[in-house]
């Protein structure tokens, strides 16, 4: 078993889905299974179970994971020791937006020939905060909204963070171009309500909407997924919807529209504030600034403006 192959196990352990490390890896996702798939049959055990969610780490599997990370943070030391570099790494925690996978695919463009090892987390904002405050991630890009403004920054003070601001915006409802409601100007909750909402995380729902709108429009009942594709699968097949915080890049797939949520309910604030956060007092990089740059330029060609 290679370096190389115990690298891609680690990270579609730590992604819990091919197709999300595929992407964070740089390798094809048909690649990356032949070359777990020979770890395994060279190990005699499977690492992973396979499922329409995702992939789930077998009980080998989590014994397997510890004595290879271990493993890889020795090897990492041992080069940093004996070839006298410090390892150069860049990595960004985030919400699920295409605007933030898309600048980190130019960060990589213009930064891979130096050497640096990329990572791109996608998480919970929770989990993005604890990212940057263990220094897993340089930065970490979320949303603010009424909902959950206090909280956000209770936990950024405490874990030594800053919150830097990007942009504002309002709510948009995104849904497949066949969907009924796809040529409306504007869509309600109410209208809503016929339909099947779909949703990577339900605190992130929390976060926007309070608990009696949650339950008035059953939000709290969505079908949860794990990955982009199947998302865009059950909007398409289900005329479900989800959320935009109004914020987004070139989704990259025509057959899909995003249409302004109404702000019809007093109590459903629709108005976000993203930015990114870094740890309180910390120079930022070359790279980091690169990047936020280039965040910036695609929300100014989407029609935004900081």
């Amino acid at each position: 078993m290679t370096l190389q192959q115990i690298r891609y196990i680690l990270g579609v352990a730590e992604n819990a889905s091919l197709n999300k490390a595929s992407e964070k890896l740089f390798i094809s996702q048909p690649a990356l299974s032949a070359s777990i798939h020979d770890a395994e049959g060279e190990l005699g055990f499977p690492i992973f179970t396979r499922n329409t969610r995702g992939v789930k780490l077998t009980e080998k599997g989590e014994d397997f994971i510890k004595d290879a990370r271990s493993l890889y943070r020795n090897y990492e030391a041992l080069l940093e020791k004996y070839c006298g570099k410090v390892k150069k790494t860049f990595s960004v925690a985030t919400l699920y937006y295409a605007f933030a996978r898309k600048a980190f695919v130019e960060v990589v463009k213009k930064f891979s020939a130096e050497g640096y090892d990329f990572a791109f987390r996608e998480m919970k904002a929770e989990d993005i905060i604890e990212d940057v405050h263990n220094q897993k991630s340089q930065l970490g890009l979320l949303y603010m909204s009424e909902a959950n403004r206090t909280q956000i920054l209770k936990l950024l003070e405490v874990r030594q963070l800053v919150f830097h601001h990007l942009t504002e915006c309002n709510a948009f409802v995104y849904l497949h171009k066949n969907h009924p409601l796809s040529q409306k100007e504007s869509i309600s909750l109410d209208e809503l309500s016929a339909y099947q909402f779909v949703t990577f995380d339900t605190d992130d729902v929390k976060s926007f909407f309070s608990e009696e709108v949650l339950n008035r429009h059953e939000l709290n009942k969505p079908i949860m997924v794990a990955d982009r594709a199947t998302e865009l699968n059950l909007l398409k097949n289900l005329n479900g919807y989800t959320f935009l915080s109004g914020v987004f890049g070139e989704e990259g797939d025509g057959d899909f529209v995003t249409i302004p949520l109404k702000n019809l309910d007093e109590k459903a604030n629709c108005s976000f504030e993203l930015g990114y956060i870094t740890k309180k007092d910390a120079r930022m990089s070359n790279i980091s600034l690169t990047y936020i740059d280039d965040v910036r330029r695609i929300l100014h060609i989407a029609g935004f403006s900081c």
